[in-house]
């Protein structure tokens, strides 16, 4: 066993050996390690006399690239024990290329392979620029951007440096920099000097794209100094400046620009000038406001070029132009009310020029002629006559006075306004005002007036005057989150209209503070509770409403929402402890208060007196209503409670009238089947043959027949059948028992009956004391269409026919006629 396993080891040794050997047994070679990208690249491997792997066997050599077999056109025999493969182009990153001897169809072995990489031209350095950095020493500094670079394939860069005549100059950078100082004896400051930089790899070089210019124009220069500034003429103001200390040697002429800018916030408003001159030359701007107030910085650069690099701003310097009287005219606004004095508004026009400081306004009038108001102030509030029907604004200075505004005093009220006035905000200092004009025609203009609500002291009050054409507008200037009161007056002939006034913000967001709970009154079932309006200058907009949030320990939240400041809870529950808070909501946002907690209390005996009198009053009514309705329906409630049934079995069949027999019948509605009729007693009718069953006459003579019409001869039939009632007058009859003939003839012949349409049996079949039932037989002696009820024996006689006749029917006992007169 030892001996095999022995052997089995030395197999797998030499077949390693022979692997090894095989291994080394060929050599690849190529020209170049690293290739253009897109140039062929050139393989060859050399296979040893010694190769164990094609010594004596007949083989073949395969080539393979990144793990995939080259086709087979691209190899080649080059000698004996030499063969070799041209690549058209390798991919962006390079390959590996492998070379394969192959015994047979399925025996490959790699024999030796070579790693080619692929390399690119350098990339054309861009973005060339050289700047002239003007402190001892002087440089001029030039820099690049090299572009995409390869680590494997060092790039070397040469800086190239041309000066008119004096030659061409050279730089080598060192690697891995791109920039670098050209000497200074290699450039002069006021000449062209052109500029350009070269790249140099293994597969070629690029250069970039030439840069010619006058290093001055490349300088940035120190911030200047206004040395002196003084008013010249009218409207003028003359400049005298230098370059910095260092830099006052620089004898050329500069582009200079100036930046002159009101102050007081007189105008809004920047000025730039544009000059060439030298440093000792003054500067002189025209067409400045008279008497104003002027804040000055300048700035300069060599040349005139567009990418010439200017200096820093200089630190400003102040003067003032000369003055001279004011000019144009002032917008004014004038509010009239009954119980307060005038009150006049003005600002500078689009034309108005304050050419000066220091103004004085004067109010006054001419007829009467006397002064009003004198201020410095842009409002004055003054006292005016009847008389007065116009005022006069005029702006004094130490130079004179403006020409005065006239200011027409209107004392007509009470005409139209405008409509559907809006506010919509634009930013966070501006809002857009629209409005519809009013339907009069004589509208001559709008004004606008607005003031900040929560300023301390309080804000100026702000206008402005609209066109007649326009019916919107943009107010500027306005602080965020701060709430301003905005109205505009339509402006008429002889008058001012009603205003439209509404509180508007430029911005909104959630309040500032949010309110406090308190609890006004709490009782078992409902809790009073208010809360303080928020400060206006905490709102940061308007108040929308407030949100209260009401639960208890079981989570049932009642959410209520309410515009009051005070609310009232209802339908607590007593002895209950809720939680309670108030949120405040604007367009901006909403705020939440803080969670109070409170319990409802019991029920007192105010509380449960108020609770039992309207209970007790509400039981006693009901009593009251429905003893009331028993005694009025007395019989009909009773017919409900306990109806009559009859029973026919002990009833006499006369006695049925129809009032009695309904009285235990429940109401019906015209839309349900009618309900039966009981019908009371018999009718015995004597009527000819010819008449007896006329379809008519059964339907409505016989039963309209009046039971109690008779004649002599029938006495004691009505002795037997009629009865003094009251109650019986409008019974009707069940039946109708009509004979052929007078009755005292009727020996031979059997009475006749004919029979009711009515269902209401007579008597119960099955009850006791009821007769046995009984058939219908046709009639003899011509008597058609009518059944009899059983036929007596022929050979009996009457008395025994009468007799055994009321012991079938004993109910009929009361019909029975005797002839007690005709005998």
């Amino acid at each position: 066993m030892e001996s095999v396993w022995l052997m089995l080891v030395l197999w797998i040794y030499i077949d390693v050996l022979k692997v090894i050997q095989a291994s080394s047994c060929a050599k690849v070679h190529t020209p170049a390690s690293v290739v253009l990208a897109g140039s062929p690249v050139s393989v060859s491997c050399y296979i040893e006399d010694n190769c164990l792997l094609t010594e004596g066997k007949d083989f073949r050599v395969a080539w393979r690239i990144n793990n995939n077999y080259a086709p087979s056109n691209l190899s080649y025999q080059e000698s004996n024990r030499t063969y070799g493969i041209l690549i058209p182009s390798l991919p962006h990153t390079g390959a590996d290329i492998a070379c394969v001897l192959c015994v047979g169809d399925h025996i490959c072995q790699i024999a030796d392979g070579v790693r080619v990489k692929v390399g690119y031209l350098p990339s054309t350095p861009t973005n060339l620029s050289c700047a002239l950095i003007l402190t001892q020493p002087y440089r001029l500094l030039c820099q690049w951007d090299p572009g995409q670079e390869t680590a494997s394939l060092p790039t070397s860069y040469t800086l190239h440096a041309l000066r008119g005549r004096s030659g061409k100059k050279q730089f080598e950078i060192p690697p891995g920099e791109h920039f670098y100082l050209i000497p200074r004896d290699s450039y002069s400051l006021f000449l062209d000097l052109e500029v350009y930089v070269t790249a140099v790899n293994v597969f070629g070089n690029a250069t970039s794209a030439p840069l010619k210019w006058i290093p001055m124009e490349t300088a940035k220069l120190k911030p200047p100094n206004i040395t002196r500034v003084e008013p010249h003429t009218s409207g003028c103001l003359k400049f005298s400046w230098s370059l910095a200390e260092s830099q006052k040697w620089l004898q050329v002429t500069f582009s200079v620009q100036l930046r002159l800018k009101t102050l007081n916030n007189q105008l809004d408003k920047e000025l730039n000038v544009t000059f060439r001159g030298r440093q000792e030359r003054p500067i002189s701007v025209f067409g400045l406001l008279h008497g104003t107030n002027y804040s000055t910085t300048i700035r300069v650069k060599y040349g005139e070029k567009v990418w010439s690099e200017w200096s820093e701003w200089s630190d400003p310097k102040t003067a003032t132009t000369l003055m001279r009287a004011p000019s144009g005219h002032l917008d004014t606004w004038l509010k009239l009310n009954d119980q307060r004095p005038a009150q006049l508004f003005w600002k500078p026009s689009q034309k108005f020029r304050a050419n000066g400081w220091n103004l004085t306004y004067t109010v006054e009038s001419k007829e009467p002629k006397m002064t009003l108001c004198v201020t410095q102030e842009s409002h004055c509030f003054f006292n005016l006559t009847k008389r007065i029907k116009k005022v006069y604004l005029r702006a004094t200075n130490a130079k004179g006075s403006s020409i005065p505004t006239e200011v027409p005093v209107y004392r007509k009220k009470g005409l139209d306004s405008v409509s559907n006035f809006d506010v919509h905000p634009q930013s966070e200092t501006s809002v857009l005002l629209t409005w519809e004009s009013p339907v009069s025609s004589s509208v001559t203009g709008y004004l606008l007036e607005w003031r900040s609500l929560c300023e301390t002291p309080a804000a100026p009050l702000s206008f402005m005057l609209v066109d007649k054409n326009s019916s919107s507008t943009i107010v500027t200037g306005l602080k965020v989150f701060r709430p301003y009161e905005i109205s505009v007056y339509p402006k008429y002939v002889d008058g001012v209209g009603r205003p439209l006034t509404l509180m508007a913000y430029s911005r909104q967001k959630a309040p500032s503070a949010a309110p406090e709970l308190k609890v006004v009154d709490i009782r078992y079932s409902q809790v009073k509770l208010r809360w303080d309006e928020i400060p206006l200058n905490e709102t940061n907009g308007i108040i929308q409403g407030y949100t209260i949030y009401f639960w208890n320990d079981t989570d049932n939240v009642q959410v209520i929402w309410t515009e009051a400041t005070s609310y009232v809870v209802k339908d607590l529950q007593p002895l209950t402890k809720y939680s309670t808070f108030v949120a405040v909501h604007t367009m901006g946002g909403s705020s939440n208060g803080s969670v109070q907690s409170l319990t409802t209390g019991r029920i007192d005996g105010i509380g449960m007196v108020l609770f039992v009198i309207p209970a007790c009053i509400g039981l006693s009514l009901v009593i009251i209503i429905v003893v009331f309705t028993c005694l009025g329906k007395h019989e009909r409630v009773k017919m409900c409670l306990w109806p009559i049934i009859p029973d026919p079995a002990n009833s006499s069949i006369k006695k049925w009238t129809t009032t009695d027999s309904l009285q235990g019948m429940p109401p019906y509605k015209e839309d349900k089947d009618p309900v039966l009729v009981y019908l009371s007693h018999f009718s015995l009718l004597d009527q000819s043959d010819k008449e007896l069953f006329k379809s008519d006459y059964v339907k409505e003579s016989q039963w309209s027949h009046d039971i109690y019409s008779h004649d002599e001869s029938h006495n004691s039939f009505q002795a037997c059948s009629s009865y003094n009632s009251e109650r019986d007058r409008d019974s009707v009859p069940y039946a109708t028992v009509v004979f052929g003939g007078p009755y005292q003839s009727h020996s031979a012949p059997l009475p006749a009956y004919v029979r009711s349409d009515s269902t209401q049996p007579l008597l119960g079949g099955d009850e006791p004391g009821t007769p046995p039932p009984y058939e219908n037989v046709p009639l003899v002696r011509g008597v058609t269409k009518v059944k009899h009820f059983t036929a007596f024996p022929r050979n009996s006689t009457e008395s025994e026919e009468s007799e055994e006749l009321w012991e079938e029917f004993p109910m009929l006992r009361l019909l029975e006629t005797r002839d007690t007169d005709h005998n």
